[in-house]
């Protein structure tokens, strides 16, 4: 499943758009393979429950595994709420601050 701000960076980076699919095929998967659950970075935006994958040096998709961000009671990007456990919902692509912030 992918969310509107994935799809809209999708296609802002066109160039990387093949490395990008390449790498959501890879998550898909396997969603914990090569993979960083992220945490509440303090202060900053809370990621706890969401996780990243790299792109490329300075690329990264952030996603959340439904069946683990339903055991995160802390979790705000947990939009699973009718979804299966297995599913993957990609929240945004960009480059790392971008990504991290969620724009």
């Amino acid at each position: 499943m992918y969310e509107k701000q994935f799809v809209r960076n999708l296609e802002l980076y066109m160039s990387l758009r093949r490395n990008i699919r390449r790498r959501v095929e890879r998550i898909l998967a396997d969603p914990y393979m090569n993979t960083e659950l992220l945490a509440d970075a303090g202060g900053k935006l809370n990621l706890l429950g969401c996780r990243s994958a790299r792109v490329d040096r300075n690329f990264r998709i952030v996603f959340v595994i439904c069946e683990e961000c339903r055991s995160i009671p802390e979790c705000e990007y947990c939009l699973c709420e009718d979804l299966p456990d297995k599913t993957v919902v990609f929240l945004t692509v960009g480059p790392h601050d971008k990504a991290y912030s969620m724009k």
